[in-house]
């Protein structure tokens, strides 16, 4: 009888245990938390606008984005003409057409 009773005690309370995470998913997406945990910021910055893409808000661009003046965005454009490896900030920024055209050749 007193093996029964805590069989059932412990039964009992095994199943009163809960599982509390102590972090929301808002406080993993945000950047502090992204770093904190060895990823850069350009990860944090992916994995914004992955779950902004996700969710369907418009991503806000961030500080970190330049805004170059039409001068400068002429002379960026012939660079990145003459060298397609340079980064031109828009990764994950613009809507990917699945169908080929004329004009995207």
């Amino acid at each position: 009888m007193k093996k029964f009773l805590l069989f059932i005690f412990i039964f009992f309370a095994a199943v009163q245990l809960q599982a509390n995470a102590e972090i929301t998913t808002e406080e993993q997406l945000s950047r502090e938390y992204i770093i904190n945990h060895g990823y850069s910021g350009e990860m944090a910055r992916l994995m914004n606008l992955q779950h902004d893409q996700i969710v369907g808000v418009k991503p806000s661009l961030s500080d970190e984005t330049h805004i170059y003046r039409p001068w400068q965005n002429g002379i960026r454009k012939l660079l990145m003409y003459i060298d397609p490896g340079l980064d031109d900030e828009r990764f994950m920024q613009h809507d990917i057409k699945y169908t080929v055209r004329w004009d995207s050749i």
